[in-house]
């Protein structure tokens, strides 16, 4: 298999952990160091960081958001990046919940920023509504202090254009708001970063097996933004999970689970390699990754600051 001209990849395990029962997500990196989410109910979800290079993990205090027992996740979203100001590591949570009682999101938005430097949380108080839905990025799109999101509101619905982009400041530990790509409405969309600048991907019908046709947007200037190619990918049903560079793409055979490299200047697909029959339930995450030496111990860690202890007991 060859991906690029006299480089050939291997697959390379980098780290296993068996009777992981409640992994939930990785997010990152940010200088090679990620963050682990695990848990799956309101109040019991846990993170933790992990540099895979020097195999350090630092687990980060559990935090409790006051909801009601009959409160349901609706939307949930973090962010991962640097305080540039302070030199210092933070996580952004916000969230929203479905109240059963009423049938309805619940009208607050919820929130809590997490430093590393304090190894402590602190909650938030949004100005923004809790009609917000913000999405998933295609991978870590944080720059420069900031981390961003493409989202979608009912104030801002309308015909043209649905979509903008929430934005939240590490140092200032603000949210804030600017205009997002042009996209309709009712198509889906995910907000990338697309060699080192702010890109989107949007399509029409993400279901529609080899006929799929995903507008790439890019940020020129501060609010103008350009469509600069459509991709067409020639693959069975799939799924958009990641970017390479500026015009490759990895997508996910939703049958399979296999992974697919598409190389959208030569369109070439190539198979990563990786099989995962064997597994009933899973996730996939395709990250592009470079091994840092950053450190991430605690002064005070303990035994429990460990992988595996995270994944399977914390």
């Amino acid at each position: 298999m060859r991906i690029f001209a006299g480089c050939v990849p291997t697959n390379q395990r980098i780290y296993r952990c068996e009777d992981v029962g409640d992994f939930r997500c990785i997010y990152g990196p940010i200088n090679g160091i990620f963050l682990l989410e695990k848990g799956h109910y309101i109040d019991n979800v846990r993170f933790a960081w992990w540099n895979p290079a020097t195999k350090e993990c630092r687990l980060i205090p559990r935090i409790h958001f006051e909801v009601q027992q009959y409160f349901e996740d609706n939307n949930r979203r973090l962010g991962i990046g640097i305080d540039l100001v302070n030199q210092d590591y933070k996580v952004i949570w916000h969230r929203t919940f479905w109240d059963d009682m009423t049938s309805d999101v619940y009208p607050k938005v919820y929130a809590a920023v997490y430093s590393t430097n304090n190894d402590s949380w602190k909650f938030l108080e949004p100005d923004y509504s809790h009609l917000c839905q913000i999405c998933i990025s295609q991978n870590c799109t944080y720059m420069n202090g900031v981390y961003y999101w493409i989202t979608t509101s009912q104030r801002f619905c309308n015909k043209d254009n649905v979509y903008f982009i929430r934005t939240f400041d590490f140092a200032t530990e603000l949210f804030g708001e600017m205009t997002g790509p042009p996209i309709p409405g009712e198509h889906w969309a995910s907000l990338m970063l697309r060699g080192g600048s702010l890109a989107a991907m949007s399509c029409d019908d993400v279901t529609q097996a080899m006929t799929a046709n995903y507008g790439i947007w890019v940020r020129n200037r501060e609010n103008n933004w350009i469509k600069v190619y459509t991709v067409n990918p020639p693959i069975p049903s799939h799924f958009p999970i990641g970017i390479w560079e500026y015009d490759k793409f990895i997508y996910e055979l939703t049958q399979t689970c296999r992974l697919l490299f598409y190389d959208q200047t030569v369109k070439e697909v190539t198979s990563l390699g990786f099989h995962f029959y064997d597994l009933s339930c899973g996730s996939n995450w395709a990250i592009s990754y470079k091994e840092s030496l950053v450190p991430i111990k605690n002064e005070k860690s303990t035994e429990k600051d460990n992988a595996e202890y995270f994944l399977t007991k914390y």
